[in-house]
């Protein structure tokens, strides 16, 4: 079941004793407050019991349902990220969007209990409530102000998440993701997507995107360019031998080699040691 959306904020505030929808997935994001109640959150097949002060970012690539044991009062605030960008009080921080995507696909994030505490759970409450009041008035003047605070509420939810979860946000350890490719060119299982994503805590379906977007390339373009440089210049500047050359790059035969070299170079590894070492 997959639910869609057009508007591109809707603010939901309800109490319920029975589960709401079936298992469903959306076409939009979801931040979902619990003010109270108990019950079973199966996130993406994962059971995770819930109670108050949980919150819980759903983003189009999850499938979720609530199985409730104790009637629970839930806020749910839907988004499309045209809310965020088309919106007249938006500031044009192109930033700003990449923090929010980036936060509401960090599979990290979803996999760990967030229960905010204390002050921070209060502040996020009023401001949720303050949100749900202007919009039942309908006012014009209201649109921007609850936009300004459905901002804060996000700043406020991902600091939070960072300080109380132990990690640094995203976008500090993505910045390593080049890093990372650099220093395991040579081990190609460490470089299979699925392994990228779980090490730096995002989704396989957001890392091609964010690779792309952030680096002008696609990530396989990106790092089969970087494997054939050093390739290539481990012919130049050494008399290694092929099969030697073919193993240290974690190709499984020399035969894969080769292969490889000809669809980077339309020739072979062969040929361009003659040429570069005559």
């Amino acid at each position: 079941m997959k639910l869609v959306q057009f508007l591109p904020l809707v603010i939901e505030d309800y109490e319920d004793g029975v589960q709401h929808f079936p298992k469903h997935s959306h076409t939009y994001y979801e931040l979902i407050y619990i003010h109270s109640g108990a019950g079973t959150h199966i996130l993406n097949e994962k059971p995770f019991l819930y109670s108050a002060g949980d919150v819980y970012l759903i983003s189009p690539a999850d499938h979720h349902v609530f199985e409730v044991e104790t009637v629970t009062h839930f806020t749910i605030i839907k988004f499309t990220f045209n809310y965020i960008t088309m919106h007249p009080a938006f500031n044009a921080d192109l930033k700003l969007p990449d923090r929010i995507k980036e936060m509401m696909h960090n599979v990290w994030i979803k996999y760990n209990k967030i229960q905010l505490k204390g002050p921070y759970s209060q502040i996020i409450k009023r401001t949720i409530m303050n949100m749900i009041d202007a919009q039942r008035m309908q006012l014009s003047l209201n649109d921007a102000w609850i936009y300004h605070q459905f901002l804060s509420l996000i700043d406020i939810v991902r600091s939070n998440i960072y300080q109380t979860l132990g990690k640094q946000p995203p976008s500090a350890h993505m910045d390593h993701l080049i890093d990372y490719i650099h220093e395991n060119i040579y081990q190609p299982e460490l470089l299979l997507i699925k392994n990228i994503a779980n090490r730096f805590h995002i989704s396989e379906s957001y890392f091609s995107n964010f690779f792309k977007k952030t680096y002008g390339q696609s990530y396989r373009d990106y790092s089969q360019n970087y494997k054939i440089n050093l390739i290539e210049n481990r012919l130049m500047n050494s008399n290694t031998n092929i099969k030697k050359i073919a193993k240290e790059f974690g190709f499984h035969d020399s035969s894969h080699f080769h292969q490889f070299y000809k669809s980077m170079r339309g020739d072979s590894p062969i040929n361009f040691r003659k040429k570069n070492c005559d």
